[in-house]
């Protein structure tokens, strides 16, 4: 930005869940401004922390701009984003386009919390997973190798002997589906999750409706030639244990309490009650 002349504001987060506040005061402050853009480096977390930010600030419209640099990188992946210092720069200098681009947003009927994420909100296995990785000395490890998201591939042998199972029940168009040997339930925004997985390869982020994706028990040797097929040919979806359903508007809710994550970002062990919609954002490349 220096060597191109192009001036700049930098908040450098000191604590997890602050990049909330730093995006929502730059939005109030510059959101209506020309010539004026947010731009965030970090993880998926980050991003969702920019957008609870922007979204819940007095100006919710302000494009938001990222760059990819943490574990995962999903939303990048979803959305093509360039991982290219220059290629930003050069956007920056001829003046950035905006698009309107899918997230989700729910309300936690327990607490009457709400939030809005870009790639997805999952329970059960693969929260397990982020927990771990999350909690690893690894991570920063393997991030600095720039193999960050082995660390998911790592820690999932280990939540297949430890995940347990739990009921779900899933609303959509106004009828409710059971499950009682639920592995793990996702709602997501686009195909990817766990660095570049693509659990759901027909889900869009362009498309204005969100995807749940239920998984059940089988066996662990099961589960292995199930997660095979998701990685050669996407096949897993066609399995008698996979069901997912696609609406601008669902309802998730859990027995038993369980990990979650949002956007990679490990949620509160509980019981989960959820009402998901499909909203939107500007964001600008």
């Amino acid at each position: 930005m220096k060597e191109n002349h192009i001036n700049t504001t930098t908040s450098i987060s000191k604590y997890p869940g602050q990049i909330t506040d730093l995006a929502k005061d730059a939005a109030e402050k510059y959101g209506k401004l020309p010539y004026h853009y947010l731009l965030v480096i970090g993880g998926d977390g980050s991003l969702n922390q920019a957008l609870n930010g922007v979204k819940k600030s007095q100006n919710p419209n302000t494009p938001i701009g990222y760059f990819p640099a943490g574990t995962g990188n999903d939303f990048a992946r979803a959305t093509k984003l360039s991982h290219q210092i220059k290629q930003l720069v050069s956007h920056i200098k001829v003046g950035p386009k905006t698009y309107k681009i899918d997230c989700g947003h729910y309300i936690d009927n327990n607490s009457g919390k709400d939030n809005y994420f870009v790639n997805n909100l999952g329970i059960g296995f693969d929260a397990f997973i982020v927990h771990l990785a999350n909690n690893s000395s690894m991570k920063k490890k393997l991030n600095d190798l720039h193999i960050g998201s082995m660390i998911y591939v790592l820690h999932t042998f280990k939540v297949l002997q430890k995940q347990d199972t739990f009921s779900t029940s899933v609303k959509v168009n106004g009828n409710w589906h059971h499950f009682s040997n639920t592995y793990f339930v996702t709602t997501t925004n686009h195909p990817y999750f766990g660095g570049g997985v693509a659990l759901l390869p027909n889900a869009s982020i362009h498309n204005h409706k969100l995807d749940t994706v239920v998984v059940e028990k089988v066996s662990n040797i099961k589960f292995l030639f199930l997660l095979a097929k998701l990685f050669i040919n996407g096949s897993h979806v066609n399995d008698p244990h996979f069901h997912y359903y696609e609406a601008e508007k669902l309802t998730v809710k859990t027995s038993n309490p369980e990990y979650g994550q949002l956007d990679g970002e490990e949620l509160q062990n509980q019981n989960y009650n959820l009402n998901f919609e499909i909203s939107s954002f500007n964001l600008w490349a």
